[in-house]
């Protein structure tokens, strides 16, 4: 193959609802140990709130077969949010055929100009991989898909992380529902009109309600039904717990959380437990618990048996 000619005659535009399909039947069959359904793709691209048609690349060859997407989206941080952004490469696949020609090079350096030319971009920006919360796919770069991590490291990124991934068969999972009460505490399906309470996360700690967790909690309120299940005190109705799932793709688990001095009796375990039921009643066989870190992934190995299946590497560098 000629490269410098093969390059020369692809076409390069962005994602679009007419390209999509075909754009997603191109990532199923060119990424290993990943699959989403199609609808979970496409809210996490073309209809993602932070979705930018310039900062998408579609690439197609010369017959018009689609080779290659790339996609990158602005997303807020965590300290002076109102002023600073993370750019974050969401989607970057090219297909097999197409490797080690220097396209993914290419669509990059396309992409990084973009990125330099915006107006969103600021002093000392952090560029990073994957984690772009709250409707990411991966919180990093799965460790197994090593071309991916000396393409990445040949750019100029470094490791500066690690997030686990915990898979859990839902064969475990008794048939019948959970508990509905525990103590003077209930169990419930969260409503629309929890919004205004859960949403801010208001009986959680400041650095919550700085997170993406209030995000992620909204995504879940759009599903139908509802995935997130959330904990009462009996004694004032006011929630002081809750957990989530299907936010970033169906059997996807968090996140969750419970009001500071009520943790260790056992309401996180079963806001978990009620979660993994209901993914249970979908159909699915698997539930994975996304972004575990430190020893809490002892804590759900002891709740239900949750096993590392899936490691990533944070890795970043600055424009």
């Amino acid at each position: 193959m000629d490269n410098e000619k093969e390059l020369k005659d692809l076409k390069f535009e962005p994602l679009t609802k007419e390209n999509i399909e075909e754009v997603y039947q191109m990532c199923e069959k060119n990424v290993l140990y990943l699959s989403h359904p199609y609808e979970a793709f496409e809210k996490t691209s073309l209809k993602s709130e932070f979705f930018e048609p310039e900062l998408s690349i579609v690439v197609s060859d010369c017959n018009r077969k689609i080779i290659a997407f790339f996609m990158a989206v602005f997303r807020r941080t965590y300290i002076l949010r109102k002023y600073r952004k993370v750019v974050v490469l969401k989607f970057f696949v090219v297909d097999k055929e197409w490797r080690y020609l220097g396209l993914g090079t290419k669509i990059y350096w396309i992409l990084y100009k973009r990125i330099k030319n915006s107006e969103k971009k600021c002093f000392r920006m952090k560029f990073e991989v994957m984690s772009a919360m709250p409707d990411y796919w991966c919180p990093g770069l799965d460790t197994r898909h090593t071309e991916a991590y000396f393409f990445l490291k040949k750019l100029g990124f470094k490791k500066t992380g690690e997030r686990i991934n915990l898979c859990i068969k839902l064969d475990t999972i008794s048939n019948n529902h959970p508990p509905f009460e525990l103590e003077e505490y209930k169990i419930s399906r969260a409503i629309l009109d929890d919004k205004n309470d859960l949403v801010p996360l208001k009986f959680m700690p400041k650095k919550y309600q700085l997170s993406f967790w209030p995000d992620e909690i909204n995504i879940s309120l759009l599903n139908e039904p509802i995935t997130t299940f959330v904990v009462r005190d009996t004694n004032n109705r006011d929630i002081v717990g809750w957990a989530s799932h299907s936010v970033h793709f169906p059997g996807s688990f968090g996140p969750t959380g419970v009001k500071k001095n009520l943790r260790n009796k056992g309401l996180g375990n079963l806001l978990l437990n009620w979660c993994l039921w209901d993914v249970k009643n979908t159909g699915l066989k698997q539930a994975k618990i996304l972004w575990v870190e430190g020893d809490t992934v002892y804590f759900y190995l002891k709740s239900v048996g949750a096993r590392i299946c899936e490691v990533f590497w944070t890795m970043n560098k600055r424009i």
